[in-house]
Order: structure tokens, then sequence, then C-alpha cells
């Protein structure tokens, strides 16, 4: 009798992991007073354009005070004086950290990832939201009439130095608590006056907790301008260095914050972007910059917006030419006629930037220049248009 044959039992291959998708993402893109919407566009309008836009990527635009164009010169007119009145007062603040606040609300989930984008005014406002996310956090969408008691309870915690009465909002209303996993801003602009009724409503330069330093943000990009020097732009540099904790109620989370800010040549809006097209060669440095960093970090993007947007190359169907970058594209001068009136109003000493006199504890600011850190890490585009232009030599450069 023959042996029967032996056979081999193999098991069916285990069926395949399904692929784990890609984390969802909140983009906010917050412009900031001064670009006209559909003429000139600034680097945030661009990167915008750039951005992906679908189920795995949702992006939010908010132009920012004074941005819409208007059609008739008194509209014009009104535009352009809101848009100072922003710059003066932070006039619409409120409603564009709102704004994006609600977004947030109807559509943040566990597990997305919130970027936050910003220039000039919008850059303050990126600040003061991640500042409002980490402070009081997110109310939940069936609480969206809680929003303006949210932003309201933010604000009264700073002018009543009293942060426990945010906490205690917070935890009554069971709010989230999302982190920001990408902050990234061209030249914050944070000069904001407002009334404050515990100083017989004397307007007072508004501080707002978290906007400085914000153990809920990952990752801080920032691009600053060199060469500005109107005494309403002075600029709002990040705490260097400080801590981000991953889940703000474990402090085991906690690492080092990924920050970098750099300096680039030009006035506010030659980083930032909104001069016309043809004089916006300079700009499109730290716009490259800032994407590059924000696409390490999850952004996804449009590589032939990139090409077309960014480095100037034509596309099909296209009609519009944009500038490449250049380092040494025109320098604009933004300290002109109103402008220049305000560096002879007096200023407080306290914020000073470079060695000048003073008098009774005031001083004129007549167009200083702002103060890098001895640390302070400069493009290297800088040095290949002091290379290119004899002539540029910034004063407020570290000595090498």
């Amino acid at each position: 009798m023959s042996a029967r044959p032996r056979t081999t039992r193999t098991k069916p291959p285990a069926p395949a992991e399904p692929a784990t998708p890609e984390p969802r993402n909140l983009v906010i893109l917050l412009d900031g007073t001064g670009n006209e919407l559909g003429r000139n566009l600034s680097n945030v309008l661009k990167l915008y354009r750039i951005a992906q836009k679908n189920d795995r990527q949702l992006c939010y635009y908010n132009p920012g005070v004074g941005t819409i164009s208007r059609e008739n010169r008194w509209a014009r007119f009104t535009q352009k004086a809101n848009g100072v009145l922003g710059l003066a007062t932070g006039k619409g603040l409120d409603d564009n950290v709102l704004g994006a606040y609600r977004f947030l609300v109807a559509n943040w989930q566990e597990g997305d990832r919130i970027f936050l984008f910003g220039f000039s005014r919008g850059a303050w406002t990126a600040r003061v939201l991640a500042g409002l996310l980490h402070l009081i956090g997110l109310v939940r969408p069936e609480q969206l009439n809680m929003c303006d008691s949210a932003l309201g309870t933010y604000k009264r915690a700073a002018w009543d130095d009293d942060l426990p009465l945010a906490w205690h909002f917070s935890r009554v209303i069971g709010a989230r608590r999302p982190i920001v996993h990408f902050l990234g801003v061209w030249d914050t602009v944070a000069s904001v006056l407002v009334p404050r009724p515990d100083r017989f409503w004397i307007p007072s330069l508004e501080t707002l907790p978290y906007t400085n330093t914000n153990p809920s943000v990952a990752i801080f990009r920032h691009a600053l301008a060199l060469d500005e020097r109107r005494r309403m732009f002075r600029v709002a540099p990040w705490t260097t260095p400080q801590t981000h904790r991953a889940n703000p109620f474990n402090k085991s989370t906690e690492g080092p914050q990924d920050i970098r800010q750099v300096w680039f040549a030009g006035v506010h809006s030659d980083i930032g972007g909104g001069y016309p097209e043809a004089e916006s060669a300079l700009s499109k440095i730290p716009l490259a910059w800032l994407i590059e960093e924000a696409e390490a970090a999850g952004l996804r993007t449009s590589k032939s917006m990139i090409r077309h947007l960014v480095h100037g190359e034509a596309r099909a169907g296209s009609e519009h030419v944009y500038e490449r970058p250049d380092p040494l594209g025109k320098l604009h001068v933004s300290l002109r006629g109103f402008w220049h009136l305000l560096e002879y109003l007096p200023k407080q000493v306290k914020y000073r930037e470079t060695r000048q006199g003073s008098f009774l504890g005031l001083y004129l600011p007549l167009a200083e220049p702002r103060r890098l850190p001895p640390d302070a890490t400069v493009h290297p585009s800088v040095a290949e248009r002091m290379a290119g232009d004899p002539a540029y030599r910034p004063k407020n450069l570290p000595a090498t």
C-alpha cells in the first residue's frame, strides 16, 4: 500500500493593512492692511492660490482690514483710512480673529493639523488666534454662539491680569485642546492701541497672552524686514528659545519648540508682498522660503503654481507674467508722506531700538532702524544683494 502524498497547507496571506491616510490639514491665511485683493497680490494671497484645496486640506482666507478693492474714489479713500486706522488701533482685529476661530470650531477634528499664516496685522491676528487656542481652547460646534465670549474672556484675562478667569471659562464649557502644528508669518506688526477702562480710557498698547510665547505651537517660522523704519511698523519678534507641549495637560510631552526667525532685505511689503508684480522680485525670496518650510511640515501645495507664481515660469492658459526671485530686485521706500511726519512725534523711551537721546522719558524715533539681536539669522540673499549693490549697507546688521 503506497503512502498517501503529504500535502502542505499554507495559510492564506493576511489582508493588507489599510494605508493610514495623511492627517487632514486646516489652513488659515490672514492678510494684513492695505493690500488690494485682485490687484497686487500679497504673499498670503499667493500662498492661498498655491495651497491645495480638497477634502484633506481645507483652506480659509481673510483679506484683512481695508483690502477689498472698491469701485469709487470715496470708497477707496474710506478703505485707505480704515487701513491706517487698523494699523494704529487694531480696528477689525476681533472680527478677523473670530472669523478664523469659527472656521476651526466648525471644521476641526481630533488628529487634524492646524496651519496658521499671516502678514503684517494678519500675522499678529494669527498669533492672537494661536494664543486664544492655547488659553481658552476651541469651543464645540454646538457652542458656536460662545465664540465671542471665548475671545472676550481671553482679552479680559489680559486686561485684569487674571489668567485663572480664562482657565475657569475653558473648563466650564469643556473646550477642546488642539495644538497649532505650524505658525508661519511675514513681518508681524503689533502696535495695537486700545482705550483701557482701568486707565481712564486712555489709549494704551494692548498686550495679549501667549502672543510671543506659546507652548501650543509646534513649529514657528518668521520672515522679518531688515530695512523697515516706520514707527507704526515695529516688528514683534517671537521669544526664543521656548518649549512646546504636545499635550497641554502632560508635562512629559514637553520638548523644545522648532523656531526659525530669518531677516530678509527689504521694507515691510518687500517681505510680505503687495507691491505691483513687476516690482515684487524681492518679496519672492521670503515667499519661497516660507513655502519650503511649510511643505517640510506637511502643507500640500501645487508644484505647477509654485513654478508659476513664485519662480516666474510661464503657465499654459495664463496671460499673467510673474517675477522670479531676485536678491537685487527693487527695494522700496516706505517712509514717505504721512509716515515720514509721524517720525517727529515723541515716543516712550522703553520702545527705543537704537541709542538716541531722550528727554523726560521721551525721544523722537526719526526713522530709527530695527534692532537685530547679536545671534540673528540673516538670509543668504542679503549677502548676495550687498555683493551686487555696493550702495546697500544696512546699518543694523550685527557685527561679524
